[in-house]
């Protein structure tokens, strides 16, 4: 979706809404775009370590396959490397995240199947409102700033659709949650809302109020035309009886 509509749409949102940080955007390139932060090599690094570069001083993370030695997530959840083979053992015996080693083997499985290659070289995550018109976005992540705003936005996720499980909750790593999983949404027939960032590693760089609720960039934008005429419009007046 074309960086300038999914902007407008984020005007949309923020009319109503509240946030405590600004939005992400997630774009594809074959270029090496100037100035962009990325991971050295042979040094492991949690991208959240630098969640607060990118939206106070509006730097941009690069990723691609290069990084795989780095951030080895985000190489993998991306579509950049191959997953680990020793990933089961390590979410089993060293994060402690799954009972048994069968248990985490067959996440691993489902995981995969969620990926999808890049569709260039490198992959950008930058703050929404300083990326280029003409980039084209492939997932938005907004922070709702409270409950009450998560609540509107589950709602308002589930206002064109007669099914109720819109927006959900899956347990995976933080990246999963901001990317691969609101980006594997995108080729689905009625792509769903994704909230995250309930990631044990992830939540030692996060600020504790900070929670993502992601989408494809198409969902982005139709959810942001829902707002006039639905609960959340501006000119509509909630019944006072209950």
């Amino acid at each position: 979706m074309n960086s300038e509509l999914v902007k407008e749409s984020l005007g949309k949102f923020s009319e109503v809404l509240s946030f405590n940080y600004p939005a992400v955007g997630w774009y594809f390139s074959s270029e090496e775009i100037e100035n962009s932060f990325v991971f050295r090599k042979n040094k492991w690094v949690c991208m959240f370590m630098y969640m607060k570069m990118v939206l106070n001083n509006g730097k941009r993370i690069r990723f691609s396959g290069d990084s795989d030695r780095a951030c080895d997530g985000p190489a993998s959840y991306f579509g950049f490397a191959e997953i680990d083979a020793n990933v089961g053992e390590f979410l089993t015996e060293t994060e402690r995240v799954f009972k048994n080693i069968e248990i985490s083997k067959a996440y691993v499985r489902e995981t995969q199947a969620l990926i999808h290659p890049p569709r260039a070289k490198y992959l950008y995550m930058e703050k929404l409102e300083n990326i280029d018109n003409d980039r084209k976005i492939e997932v938005a992540n907004i922070f709702p700033a409270s409950p009450p705003d998560l609540l509107k936005l589950v709602s308002l996720s589930n206002y064109d659709r007669f099914t109720n499980d819109n927006a959900f909750t899956p347990f995976c790593s933080a990246c999963q949650g901001v990317f691969t999983i609101p980006y594997n949404e995108k080729f689905k027939d009625h792509p769903k809302s994704v909230i995250g960032l309930f990631d044990i590693v992830a939540m030692k760089f996060l600020p504790e109020d900070m929670l993502a609720f992601s989408m494809p960039s198409n969902r982005f934008v139709e959810m942001a035309n829902n707002i006039e005429g639905s609960f959340l419009d501006k000119k509509f007046k909630s019944p006072t009886s209950f």
